[in-house]
């Protein structure tokens, strides 16, 4: 899977526990305990792999941020507004209207 910078680095010093994705068809495919290989996008060389500890359906983004909070799902942002602002701006706004159509997937993942 691949993680813009900001986000591989805080996975893999254990600031961020929870990565959340549209639930489509790729995401489905997804089960618990599988293993990921998580890229770096800025430095494809840069990988590490987990174990899906946790897999959570929601409707949208909000659901699925505010249950475990905005600082557990993106460590750096300081309110749930902007959480949800943020990952409804991904693929030019594409997020938001997929999420309507496919709901939200939200992992835990283990270091291994």
């Amino acid at each position: 899977m691949g993680l813009d910078s900001i986000y591989f680095n805080q996975i893999r010093e254990g600031k961020k526990i929870y990565e959340v994705r549209i639930f489509d068809e790729k995401r489905k495919k997804i089960r618990l305990l599988d293993k990921i290989i998580f890229r770096n996008k800025g430095d494809p060389r840069l990988t590490f792999e987990a174990r899906f500890i946790e897999l959570s359906y929601f409707p949208d983004f909000r659901e699925a941020i505010e249950e475990v909070g905005i600082k557990k799902v993106l460590p750096s942002t300081q309110s749930l507004e902007k959480g949800v602002r943020i990952y409804n701006s991904f693929n030019d706004g594409g997020y938001e209207k997929d999420a309507k159509k496919y709901g939200v997937l939200r992992m835990r993942f283990q270091l291994l």
